[in-house]
C-alpha cells in the first residue's frame, strides 16, 4: 500500500524578497507617523510650557503691581517726594512684591519696547532694593535683563487713574468745599512733582488675538521700613 506525501516546501527567493520588502513599507509608515505625532507632541508640549510659564509671569506681575506703594525718596532740592513716574509707554514705581523674591522689595518697571516689525512688546523689569536702596529720585539703578510678558502686539498704553494736585484731593475729601476737579484718567502721572500716587493703573494692548487689559488699584500705605520720610512737602 503507497501512501502520497506532499513533500515540504521552504520560501522561495521571491517569496522572501516580497515579504522584506512589505514588512520595509510598515515600517517606514510606522516611522513617518511617529515622527510626525512626535513633532506635533513636542509643539503643542512646548506651547503648553510657554503658555503656563507666560501665564505664571502675568500673575507675579499682577502681584507686584497691587504692592505698589507710597515710597519717598530725594528730589534735586533734598526735598521729600514720592516715588512714581509714569507715562502713556509705562512706568517705574517701588513694590513690596518683587517678581524674582516675593515678599521682598523692589523698584519695577513696566513698559513698552518696540519690535524690528514694528509690532509691540510689553517687558518687566526690577531692581532689587536689598542689593541698592532707592534715595534719590534721579539714582541710577540696575535693573534685572527684561521679561516680556506679551509679544507681536498691534497697540499698547498706559493710562494713571488719580487727582491732579493735592489741592484738588484735598477739595473732594472736604465735602464743604468747592471740588474743581474730580479724580481722572491721565496718559501721564509724575507723583515727584505734584506729590500724589495714582489710585490705579490701566495698561491696555491688542493683538491678533484680540484686546487686553490689565488693571490694579494701588495701596495708598507708606511703609516705614522703607523710608526715614513720613512728611511731606
Amino acid at each position: 500500500m503507497r501512501h502520497n506525501y506532499r513533500a515540504n516546501k521552504g520560501f522561495t527567493l521571491v517569496e522572501m524578497l516580497v515579504s522584506m520588502v512589505l514588512l520595509s513599507m510598515v515600517l517606514l509608515i510606522a516611522s513617518n507617523a511617529y515622527s510626525l505625532f512626535s513633532d506635533r507632541w513636542n509643539g503643542r508640549l512646548g506651547h503648553f510650557n510657554q503658555s503656563v510659564t507666560q501665564a505664571r509671569q502675568i500673575v507675579l506681575v499682577q502681584e507686584a503691581l497691587k504692592s505698589i506703594v507710597s515710597y519717598v525718596v530725594t528730589n534735586e532740592k533734598d526735598q521729600a517726594k514720592l516715588y512714581f513716574e509714569g507715562n502713556r509707554n509705562g512706568f517705574v514705581a517701588v513694590t513690596l512684591r518683587s517678581l524674582f523674591s516675593p515678599g521682598k522689595a523692589a523698584v519695577m518697571r513696566l513698559q513698552v519696547t518696540q519690535n524690528v516689525d514694528f509690532t509691540y512688546a510689553l517687558s518687566y523689569q526690577e531692581s532689587s532694593m536689598e542689593d541698592q536702596l532707592l534715595i534719590t529720585a534721579k539714582q541710577s539703578l540696575n535693573f534685572s535683563e527684561p521679561i516680556v510678558l506679551f509679544d507681536n502686539l498691534t497697540a499698547i498704553n498706559f493710562q494713571y487713574f488719580g487727582w491732579p494736585s493735592t489741592q484738588s484731593k484735598q477739595w473732594t475729601i472736604d465735602s464743604n468745599m468747592p471740588q474743581p476737579q474730580p479724580p481722572t484718567w491721565f496718559e501721564e502721572y509724575n507723583s515727584l512733582a505734584i506729590n500724589l500716587q495714582p489710585e490705579q493703573i490701566l495698561v491696555t494692548f491688542g493683538s491678533v488675538q484680540g484686546d487686553f487689559t490689565l488693571q490694579t488699584k494701588l495701596t495708598n500705605s507708606v511703609p516705614g521700613v522703607l523710608t526715614s520720610y513720613t512728611d511731606i512737602d
